[in-house]
């Protein structure tokens, strides 16, 4: 029993020294995009601009295998153990419904903010990556190839043309940067929950052998998808560095949160209501992930004037890579995650039948 104490006391607190190392390597990773990016706008160089939209699609290409190679199959497993620990008979594919709730909420937050910022205006979608891409560089000959979805087109005789074009990309401007700390924030509230369930899965280890082996898969796991995310918020928000760090931190931080929770309530009894809740945040998550990754991401970088190839070489590189790590670690991650998550369910359920 004496072992049994020690044993614990030593994974858990080797658990909160692998969760604040989590935190510091998330924190970093998800950091550097925000100085490429930076760097990047600057430039005037038409190449560097192109490489900006190449990154966007390997971060693309990242969200798409961890959304349909990880989220979406642990979603599955976890639906699956639900119904087999309380005996439930559900015929309906609630998880898969649940996630298209997720999309539709999304797509229905983007467009109402997009319209209470813009003033009832209603841009094409695209606008926000494909002005970021051309450095708003307003009144020049590249100005009309970024914004010419939504534009007016040239009449005889409009002697203020320019004018009116200028006034309309001011306050484009404006109402895409209000819009985009809300979609970053939703954006990274959704991979913040993912990130939590993700600790989770560690938290609940009890040996340190299988701690450290899920820690290493989640670390280079996480590494790729917060130079993801970090990404993705800098693109939105490049000119708000307070906003883009107080996002990257909060998301780094919920990994840590989740296998510290993990931790405390390993020997707790779960209920179907919790199991049900976890559940659906984790599919309305997946939703989000889908929102991204096809709408925010793909269709911005397919409407602009970069090599669409080399765009499509991008997203398969980010996501090979992501594919590539669930075959040679998620395989531990994804099932001691699992196995964890069910066993506490389970052992919890049945350490609790025996004890009565």
């Amino acid at each position: 029993m004496q072992n049994f104490l020690t044993e614990m006391v030593s994974a858990s607190v080797l658990q909160y020294i692998l969760a604040f190392a989590m935190f510091v390597v998330t924190a970093v990773i998800g950091i550097v995009p925000l100085f490429i990016v930076r760097v990047m706008k600057r430039s005037q160089n038409e190449n560097e601009q192109g490489y900006l939209s190449y990154l966007t699609c390997f971060a693309g290409g990242v969200f798409l295998a961890t959304c349909f190679l990880d989220i979406i199959p642990h979603i599955n497993e976890g639906y699956e153990e639900l119904m087999a620990t309380y005996d439930l008979n559900w015929h309906f594919a609630y998880p898969q419904f649940v996630t298209c709730c997720g999309f539709f909420f999304i797509y229905f937050i983007e467009e109402f903010t997009t319209f209470v910022f813009g003033n009832g205006q209603q841009p094409g979608h695209g606008h926000s990556h494909s002005m970021s891409q051309r450095g708003q560089k307003v009144g020049n000959s590249e100005f009309n190839g970024g914004l010419s979805p939504g534009m007016p087109k040239e009449r005889k005789g409009s002697v203020n043309i320019t004018n009116l074009r200028m006034e309309e990309a001011s306050t484009w401007v404006v109402s895409d940067e209000k819009s985009n700390i809300l979609k970053s924030l939703t954006f990274a509230v959704a991979m913040s929950f993912h990130s939590l369930l993700e600790g989770f899965a560690l938290g609940v280890q009890d040996t340190t052998g299988r701690i450290y082996a899920l820690f290493f898969s989640l670390l280079l796991h996480k590494s790729v998808e917060a130079f993801s995310v970090g990404l993705q918020i800098s693109m939105a928000n490049s000119n708000k560095i307070k906003t883009v760090l107080a996002t990257i931190l909060i998301y780094s931080l919920m990994a840590p949160m989740g296998s510290i929770i993990g931790s405390v309530l390993q020997n707790s009894e779960t209920n179907i209501y919790k199991d049900c809740a976890i559940l659906l945040l984790e599919s309305l998550a997946a939703g989000t992930f889908i929102y991204v990754t096809f709408i925010e991401i793909m269709a911005s970088e397919k409407s602009n004037d970069f090599n669409h190839l080399k765009q499509l070489l991008w997203i398969i590189i980010g996501f090979a890579l992501v594919t590539l790590m669930q075959i040679f670690f998620g395989h531990e991650h994804s099932h001691e995650g699992h196995g964890a998550h069910g066993n506490g369910t389970d052992d919890g359920h049945a350490h609790h039948h025996h004890g009565r």
